[in-house]
Order: C-alpha cells, then structure tokens, then sequence
C-alpha cells in the first residue's frame, strides 16, 4: 500500500467572480472542501486505481468531515487527533482574466508532545515494501528534523520513502537518503545555497544528489515540465501544450504518479511519462487532484522526452 502524510490540514474555499475589482459580489457560487497537500497526493493516487492511506495530524473539530471526504474518494483515512479546527484557505479565481489569487492562514504552533505523538503513530503503520510519501512544509513546532527520522524509519523497516518538502526538512531529510525527491529549482537554490543557470547546471546538481544516495531526482520546471534522474539517466520530460486552468496542486499530481508507477513496476521512462501526464491533466482542469484518468493515458503519449 501507499502511504501519504498530512500535516497541514485545511479547508479550500473556492471562488470565481466575473472580474476582480467590485468591492462586493452577491451570490456567488462557492466550493469548500477538505483539502492539503498529503490529502491532495492521496486523491489523485486513489483516482488512479491504487490502494492509498492518509495519515493525518487531525484538528478534531473537523476530523468528521475529512473522513466523510475520504470515504467518498476511496482513501483510507487514519487520523492522530489535536486541539481545534482546521484553516481555512481561500482561492479567488477572476473569469475575465483566468487569474487566480490565494489566500492561505498560518495554524498554531505545535508542542513538542504532539510531535512525538504523531511521529509515534507514523511509526506504527511501517511495514515492509510499503511506500511512504512525506509532502509538504512542517508545522510551526515541528522539528526539522522530523521527516528525516521517519525516512530513517522506512528504511530499518523495508519501506520506501519518498520526500517532497523545502527549506530545512529537505536539507535534513536527504541525508537519510530518501528513495525520490522532487524539488523544484527554487527549492534547489536554497538547498544548495546558490544560483542555479540553465537546464545543464540542474543536471549536474541532480546528479550531485543521486551521488549522494538518493536513487531518483525529479526536478520540477513548471511548464516546461521535469528533469528527471536515476542512475546514469538523465532525462528532460516535457508536457504537451494544453490550456492551462489551474496549477495548484500540479506538484501533488506528479509525486502521486510517480509513486503509483513504482507500485506497478514501470520503468524510468514509462514513470516519467505518467508523473509528468498527471501533472498535466492537474493544469488541465479546476482545483487541485482534479485529474482525468482518460486524459492522463491521452497526455503519456503525447509527453516529449529526451536524453541529456
């Protein structure tokens, strides 16, 4: 099975106006819905037909809802209860100019007792062969080192563990040698503590990585799609050009692929091709994990990619 980590549980609100600059809109449609970046993995892994768990660190004032939520998108979900609700994070998307602004609230700092809470309850789903995917930032509170110990975890047990974070978490979480990261080239400046110019010299910082013991390096490039690492590999993937609706969550969508290519044995390319088409139907269409499987077999083949 694959496992998803959720530490940052909120609520999405979703608007689209006719045109920002009114100061007040009557009866518009709205879209609120439980939402976060494991929760976001989680989905599209589901709509892909695979077996997935979500784990999350649970304000218990809104646990009933997310597991509604889960029911309904066939995740099974397993929470470790705290204190209070939810945030909230609002989207405003403006129709005349297909432009979009976010708005995302902070959550209160942890203690330290629920970090070794939540961590202990982590450990206790580990078991052999499964996969392990750790999105997203820490929480206030949480230690930087906190993915590094679950990585390390992973690996004692048999499990394969896949990171996608920034900033401290992922500095710490690669010395651990996770099996797949997937940074994107901002995150990889400030991994690296430098400018990074041109497709060449994220390669060769790619390949610095893979030296280091990490088996696969995927590089995220926006629209100009991925740059992928494994082994003597080195691969530029590019997406088809569609019109592109939305991007939130596009990151999410890619690392679902790629962890449910490895769960059924697909080769480097072929696991490229479905991450990088995942991706694509996310862009494709509105709200984040909103993904079409028949869009996503449509975009694999029309994904370009080349040897470096």
């Amino acid at each position: 099975m694959i496992h998803v980590t959720n530490l940052n549980p909120c609520f999405d609100l979703v608007y689209k106006i006719p045109e920002l600059g009114k100061e007040t809109y009557l009866d518009l449609p709205a879209h609120f819905f439980p939402a976060g970046k494991g929760l976001n993995v989680a989905k599209v892994i589901a709509i892909l037909g695979e077996p997935v768990r979500l784990l999350s660190l649970m304000p218990e004032d809104d646990n009933s809802r997310f597991e509604t939520f889960c029911d309904k998108n066939n995740i099974h979900f397993s929470s470790y209860p705290i204190n209070g609700s939810a945030r909230i994070n609002t989207t405003v998307y403006d129709e005349l100019t297909c432009s979009t602004v976010h708005y995302n609230s902070g959550g209160p700092t942890l203690s330290t007792q629920v970090q070794d809470g939540f961590e202990s309850f982590l450990r206790g789903f580990i078991s052999k062969e499964d996969q392990w995917v750790f999105a997203g930032s820490l929480r206030s509170g949480i230690e930087s080192y906190f993915y590094s110990r679950l990585i390390r975890a992973c690996h004692d047990h048999g499990a394969f563990p896949l990171l996608d974070t920034r900033g401290n978490a992922l500095k710490h979480g690669i010395r651990e040698h996770p099996l797949v990261i997937s940074p994107n080239e901002t995150e990889l400046e400030s991994l690296f503590q430098e400018p990074i110019e041109g497709i060449g010299q994220l390669a060769l910082k790619g390949k610095r990585l893979i030296d280091s013991g990490i088996d696969t390096v995927f590089i995220t490039l926006g629209e100009d799609g991925v740059l992928a690492l494994h082994k003597d590999e080195c691969l530029l993937c590019r997406p088809p050009e569609i019109d592109v609706v939305d991007t939130v969550g596009c990151g999410d969508a890619f690392l679902a692929g790629v962890a449910v290519a490895r769960e059924r044995g697909f080769s480097f390319h072929e696991t490229c091709r479905l991450a990088v088409a995942c991706g694509t139907s996310n862009a494709a269409n509105f709200g984040p994990a909103e993904v079409n499987v028949h869009e996503i077999w449509h975009f694999m083949e029309k994904i370009f990619v080349s040897q470096l």
